[in-house]
């Protein structure tokens, strides 16, 4: 069986990856997101971080029980993925520029507690396996 070209199938989940540019991720957006049954809206709040996840509730493959009758389905899983520009126009650049002047030059170390990105992707390969 071939992939298809966006969705995965996790169980009765469907995946989709998406990317955000830097803009919808940080002021919002209302986006359309293909699923099985036809694009649908997704209302991207404010402050949108890379791996955030949006549930569509029963946009998934249908669950069938043992005899054979549909016991509803199971849901799509929308991953975000903010991209930073990396080829900015004039224009861009100095927009930026701008906006850095307001932010400063502070970082924010995670406590050892903290979840990062790269703690959730470990956590989801660990899921893999458990059905």
């Amino acid at each position: 069986m071939k992939d298809h070209e966006f969705f995965k199938r996790k169980d009765n989940d469907i995946i989709l990856d998406v990317t955000l540019n830097v803009a919808q991720a940080t002021l919002g957006d209302k986006v359309m997101v293909p699923t099985v049954d036809g694009d649908v809206e997704v209302v991207v709040p404010a402050g949108t971080q890379t791996g955030k996840v949006f549930r569509l509730r029963g946009k998934g493959i249908p669950r069938l029980r043992t005899d054979g009758t549909n016991s509803g389905r199971g849901d799509q899983l929308v991953y975000v993925q903010v991209e930073v520009p990396t080829n900015l126009t004039a224009e861009q650049r100095e927009l930026f520029e701008r906006l850095a002047e307001t932010l400063g030059k502070s970082i924010q170390p995670q406590t050892n507690g903290g979840r990062g990105f790269f703690d959730r992707v470990m956590d989801f390969f660990a899921g893999e396996g458990q059905n």
